[in-house]
């Protein structure tokens, strides 16, 4: 069995016995949530002074204001360090640091080329790849190479999204 098929196959033992939860990398598919409403997203922007302030009358509104807030550097520290940069293209990167028995098996260190946008209250992200590219594609393979993400805070400072499964939160502050 060459390297690259070997490697492959660790991966994704790792991932089925860790759980994709385990690997701070869980980018899998999500169903898309419906929206609240335009007045409601606009009422919860301006309650926070940080925050952008949305005109409630413009539905298109809240997502262009969550998109210029959520440009920038972000990190986290959900199972290990991960770093965001959105850039105004739409396009970004995020790194992720694995520790221990994650780092020895698929990476100590990955990076992930992505494209995002914000629909209906929701952070979209789609990885194209990324490095070590053999690990990085099968992970993206695996548990899949998009995820759609519900903003449930987004201020000058914090930027918390709602995982597809309703529970889990990933809470992201602004590197400066």
């Amino acid at each position: 069995m060459s390297r690259t098929r070997q490697t492959a196959v660790l991966v994704i033992l790792v991932v089925l016995c860790l759980g994709a939860a385990a690997l701070s990398v869980s980018i899998r598919r999500m169903n898309n949530v419906g929206p609240p409403a335009a007045q409601q997203v606009a009422a919860q922007l301006q309650a926070d002074s940080k925050t952008a302030e949305i005109p409630q009358a413009d539905a298109v509104a809240p997502d262009e204001a969550f998109r210029k807030l959520a440009v920038g550097k972000w990190q986290d520290e959900y199972q290990g360090k991960r770093a965001l940069t959105l850039l105004e293209d739409g396009t970004g990167t995020m790194v992720v640091e694995l520790n221990g028995l994650q780092a020895a098996i698929v990476a100590p260190r990955l990076t992930f080329n992505l494209q995002w946008s914000v629909a209906n209250r929701r952070l979209k992200k789609h990885s194209l790849g990324g490095e070590p590219a053999t690990q990085v594609n099968v992970i993206l393979k695996t548990m899949g190479d998009t995820v759609d993400e519900e903003i449930l805070e987004l201020t000058e400072d914090r930027l918390l999204l709602l995982d597809q499964d309703g529970k889990t939160k990933y809470d992201w502050r602004r590197v400066k």
